[in-house]
């Protein structure tokens, strides 16, 4: 797997953390992605994350999911970040990170899965 991170903080409309990623991602790489992603933005406020990953493979269980998500500390999540999830357009792709979207969302982390990174950035900049 092969991550880039990019921080733009200060920025008008907040602070943004762009991640992509390659190649084959596993549950621990997803563990990796989030915990680059909680020491990157523990200290932002009102901070838009894009987590792109059309160019990754993955496959993912969902016990492992389920397993990945309970072990998040939504306290290091502050209420007002948000992430959306770029995955490959592929209907399989797509229903795992709709899958670990639910239970992001069961532990109180905005985020939201898109097919496309144009109605992903929309979102982000969305004012709520």
């Amino acid at each position: 797997m092969d991550l880039q991170i990019k921080l733009f903080s200060g920025l008008d409309r907040g602070n943004h953390v762009i991640i992509i990623t390659r190649g084959s991602v596993d549950i621990d790489g997803f563990r990796e992605i989030f915990r680059n992603v909680v020491n990157t933005t523990r200290s932002l406020l009102d901070c838009k994350v894009l987590i792109d990953l059309q160019d990754a493979t993955y496959n993912l269980e969902p016990g492992d999911i389920r397993d990945f998500a309970e072990n998040l500390r939504p306290e290091y999540w502050p209420p007002t970040n948000r992430v959306a999830l770029v995955s490959e357009p592929a209907p399989q792709d797509y229903s795992q990170l709709c899958v670990l979207s639910t239970f992001l969302s069961n532990r109180a982390i905005k985020n939201a899965v898109f097919k496309d990174t144009k109605t992903a950035v929309n979102w982000l900049t969305e004012i709520f």
